[in-house]
């Protein structure tokens, strides 16, 4: 499923298939709500200290975002290759200053990327909020989808505590989230970019993605006669989304995840090919925008299923570089780890 979002995201920025699939946004918070279900249970079942999860986490994102980051940026200097901006633009923008150390500091410290949708040049130099994403430098950033990226690191920093919440108090979390999320249209500002990725308005996501793991944690571990029906379910989701009105998918479509992955972990988790395939999605995410702007930029037709499989050989690549280091020196976090309260006894 996670494979499955990364190529709806894609499709979103190049056709691959005419089919009705989830749109890239509504995809990303898909993640969001399944990131929270998979921090809970590695919080659980791994990791005996917040260090040790730091750690994890940051062996698992940066290494391979350092190189999507380098490679964007070497496209950009060589071959004048960027899916939304050129080098002569990106040159003149990072001509000031105060432009040029935000954007080094968002692309290499990933957090505050959400942040370059409202920002725009200012006429006297520097930069102005902006209520809207037209104008803004997020367009000339070295890797545009690195957005959700910092969301992303917000939750990773608040999970060791969130997993020690008790289930009631993360779905007040998850409410008052929820309605804050839901205020933003009725305020009137449902056109500020600012409130469509602002944390504490994702924040239901991940604290759902939590409780769906806790009501797994109950679920009798032996599959059930609902796992296959749950995963047809949510396949079937996914892939007809865009028969959904996006105002109303942006809530559906996680809800959807969230009820159903309790069911589809249970039955599918245990599979190598579908961790295999769940850890390609990273690396898919992070290099198809490169790769979609190499086609668009030096072939005469590109095609979408090109574009999809060396999307997918440059993501098996990547994997195979840094995923044995990595799985390596987080075996070596894993040792010696204590036991730890089962989250089950907080639900």
């Amino acid at each position: 499923m996670r494979l499955l979002l990364a190529i709806a995201v894609l499709n979103s920025h190049f056709t691959v298939a005419p089919l009705p699939m989830i749109h890239g946004h509504e995809a990303v918070l898909c993640f969001f709500a399944i990131s929270g279900f998979y921090m809970a249970l590695i919080l659980d079942t791994r990791y005996g200290s917040a260090r040790q999860f730091y750690l994890s986490r940051f062996l698992t994102l940066y290494p391979a975002y350092v190189l999507a980051v380098a490679l964007s940026v070497g496209l950009v200097m060589s071959l004048d290759v960027h899916p939304m901006s050129s080098r002569a633009e990106m040159a003149m923008l990072l001509s000031d200053p105060v432009t040029f150390l935000v954007m080094a500091w968002t692309s290499l410290g990933i957090l505050g990327q959400e942040l370059l949708f409202c920002l725009s040049p200012a006429p006297n130099g520097g930069l102005q909020f902006l209520p809207a994403a037209r104008d803004s430098i997020w367009r000339n950033a070295p890797l545009i989808q690195g957005w959700s990226l910092s969301l992303e690191i917000m939750f990773y920093a608040l999970a060791p505590l969130l997993v020690r919440l008790r289930s009631r108090t993360l779905l007040a979390l998850v409410c008052a989230s929820l309605a804050l999320r839901l205020a933003v249209p009725l305020a009137g500002t449902e056109n500020a970019v600012f409130f469509k990725r602002f944390f504490p308005l994702e924040l239901w996501l991940f604290a759902g993605g939590i409780l769906s793991y806790r009501f797994h944690a109950l679920l009798p571990r032996r599959p059930g006669r609902f796992d296959y029906p749950a995963f047809a379910v949510l396949a079937a989701a996914l892939l007809l989304a865009g028969l959904i009105p996006q105002s109303v998918a942006q809530f559906v479509l996680p809800c959807v995840v969230l009820a159903t992955m309790p069911f589809v972990f249970r039955s599918f988790g245990q599979f190598r090919f579908d961790r295999f395939t769940g850890k390609l999605s990273y690396p898919f995410y992070l290099f198809h925008f490169s790769v979609v702007a190499l086609f668009e930029t030096l072939a005469d037709s590109p095609e979408g299923w090109d574009i999809l499989l060396v999307s997918l050989a440059v993501a098996l690549l990547v994997h195979a570089l840094f995923e044995p280091g990595a799985e390596m020196l987080k075996r070596r976090l894993r040792k010696g780890r204590p036991d730890l309260a089962p989250l089950r006894q907080q639900a």
